[in-house]
């Protein structure tokens, strides 16, 4: 087997490799004998049909490209072991030549490397945001509406409101749409059933009927009904009112038990929001500082990383997105964004997460930042607790992964203590 290994360029090595003739024979053999087990061939039993008939039947090209990633997987992990090659994530593989000789290209990324700024010279631009009566009343007020309910009232349809009807649409005297004993929340330019429904709506009152035509819109999901005039027929039953529990002691026990009075429900509101905007003051503090050392400091990252990583947050994006029984398509498509630029988004934002892990991995390096083996085992302790269902080992690999979180935690506070000491300076 030819090995031939070009000088790094760009934090990336290429290796051109010949694959020995009787490796690819193997390998052959090994894919036209799953072929003949999974196809049916006039005159022999499936698993005796001889190589030669087979690639008669279905072509060298076919069943080599059965074969490669068996041929890949014998050949790699020797060659990379070899060479003593340590890199960030997988090589990339390309098919140079099939024939006369079977030739790959390998190209590994190399680590990456940082020059860090003056990080010692950064600075908390950071304000934390104060609770204000303003914001605890707003929250009370939001609680308060969660628990709200409706009664009904001898009233009119106002937005907002709600309103219990029957809906009955025609199209050319057919039924196309149907609901009995509808809720209806009104509020304006609502798109609830079909858009401009509310308006029509809007002043309705228990027992009076209603009939209009409304235009369904372009992306109503029967096709043949899209942007035609419905003839609507509502029956409202009844009209209802919502009404808000009073703030006082009462509602406070059934909200929380372990509270008694409405001065107590303020004061653990109040605890709560102080503890969102501490959450909030740190991830942008975290992120500033990061950010700025991120600016001042060199980088050297393989392309392939940048790619790799790059496509993990496309998945993990398309993951979430798929939650809301949504396509990346359509997603786009609703977003009104072109693939090639929510691609670019996604690289940049891979590549700001990539420098992020290398600079707090280069702090870990120039400050010599260590954790102590008890507050390892402690969080491991910890997520096993929280991961109970899922029977995590604890072995050295999990021990690793823990331990250098932990090194990248501390790292983080050690640049938050410089940047603070810098506020405490200033002062003085």
């Amino acid at each position: 087997m030819n090995v031939d290994v070009k000088p790094e360029k760009n934090k990336q090595i290429d290796i051109e490799i010949t694959i020995d003739e009787f490796i690819v024979n193997k390998h052959l053999k090994s894919s036209a004998s799953k072929i003949s087990n999974s196809t049916n061939i006039q005159g022999f039993r499936k698993g005796k049909v001889p190589y030669s008939i087979v690639e008669a039947k279905f072509g060298r090209d076919y069943i080599l490209n059965n074969s490669l990633d068996g041929i890949i997987q014998e050949v790699v992990p020797d060659i990379l072991s070899e060479q003593k090659l340590e890199y960030p994530c997988s090589p990339k593989v390309d098919i140079l030549q099939k024939e006369p000789k079977f030739i790959i290209s390998l190209q590994v990324p190399m680590m990456p490397e940082v020059e860090l700024g003056d990080y010692k010279s950064l600075n908390n631009k950071q304000k934390k945001e104060k609770v204000t009566k303003k914001k605890i009343n707003e929250t009370i007020d939001r609680i308060l509406e969660s628990r709200a309910t409706w009664e009904e009232k001898n009233i009119t349809l106002d937005f907002p409101g709600l309103a219990k009807i029957n809906i009955l649409g025609k199209y050319n005297e057919q039924e196309v749409i149907k609901h009995e004993n509808y809720d209806f929340y009104a509020v304006k330019d609502s798109k609830l059933i079909v858009p401009g429904m509310s308006e029509k709506l809007k002043g309705i009152k228990k027992g009076e009927k209603r009939n209009f035509i409304l235009t369904l819109p372009n992306d109503w999901e029967n096709q043949d009904l899209k942007g035609k005039n419905v003839d609507f027929i509502i029956d409202c039953i009844e009209v209802l009112e919502k009404k808000l529990p009073s703030l006082d002691d009462e509602f406070v026990k059934l909200f929380n038990k372990n509270l008694t009075t409405v001065k107590e429900f303020e004061e653990e509101i109040k605890k709560e929001l102080n503890s969102e905007l501490d959450y909030k003051y740190r991830i942008e503090l975290e992120n500033q500082l990061l950010s700025d050392l991120i600016e001042i400091s060199k980088y050297k990252i393989s392309s392939i990383q940048i790619e790799t990583t790059t496509n993990q947050v496309i998945e993990e994006r398309s993951k979430s997105i798929s939650q809301y029984k949504m396509s990346l398509e359509d997603y786009l498509k609703a977003i009104n964004m072109k693939e090639e630029d929510f691609y670019n988004e996604s690289k940049k934002s891979a590549e700001q997460e990539l420098k992020k892990i290398i600079t707090l991995e280069e702090v870990i390096i120039k400050e010599d930042i260590q954790v102590e083996n008890k507050e390892v085992k402690e969080e491991i302790t910890l997520i096993k607790q929280n991961y109970a269902d899922q029977k995590l080992i604890d072995d050295e690999n999990l021990y690793k992964i823990v331990e250098n979180n932990l090194k990248k935690k501390n790292s983080m506070e050690y640049l938050i203590k410089i940047a603070n000491k810098a506020i405490k300076n200033r002062k003085k």
